[in-house]
């Protein structure tokens, strides 16, 4: 009996502040939900301005209007991510003037990810993907998490876990056919 009592306090008074949290304005709740909702497909990609990871080039969306982009978010330690960069530059190697991948590099140090690129020569340009970044396209909280982008600059997928490259060009091919 006592220890169900000490239960129910414990419980109580864990609950407590999220009780009064949601007493608080429900706007203030609905814009942070909102600001991390996922994107809807055929929603408008968030336009983003980042240098490339040696400070040399300037890597905007808008820039790339009129051609397919695939934002793909990764690191360095990530199994998953590392297997399916062979498929990224291959795609991006036989689709070059149609298709631009745009590697976000999230959770590694600037160091590995420097490294990294050079050691394995990767063939598309790389950014390093802020948490504003990541935000903007609905919290990526999986990695790798890659988005397929029109050439209206519109949501086509989010793809969510590594893919091969016939996977990725199953989902690209009605988008470069357009």
């Amino acid at each position: 009996m006592r220890l169900t009592a000490v239960t129910a306090v414990v419980v109580l008074s864990l609950l407590a502040p999220l009780v009064a949290s949601s007493e608080s304005s429900s706007e203030d709740l609905s814009t942070s939900q909102d600001e991390f909702a996922p994107l809807k497909i055929g929603s408008p990609a968030p336009d983003f301005t980042e240098k490339d990871i040696y400070d040399k080039q300037i890597i905007a969306l808008s820039g790339y209007r009129g051609e397919v982009v695939m934002l793909n978010f990764w690191a360095t330690w990530c199994p998953p991510c590392r297997d399916e960069i062979p498929a990224l530059e291959a795609l991006q190697k036989a689709y070059k003037g149609r298709l631009v991948i745009i590697g976000a590099s999230v959770y590694s140090t600037n160091a590995n990810t420097e490294l990294f690129y050079w050691e394995y020569k990767i063939n598309y340009p790389m950014i390093y993907g802020s948490y504003d970044l990541m935000g903007k396209y609905g919290k990526v909280s999986s990695i790798p998490t890659t988005f397929l982008i029109d050439r209206d600059g519109k949501i086509a997928a989010r793809v969510v876990g590594s893919r091969t490259r016939e996977e990725y060009e199953g989902m690209l091919r009605p988008l470069l056919s357009k």
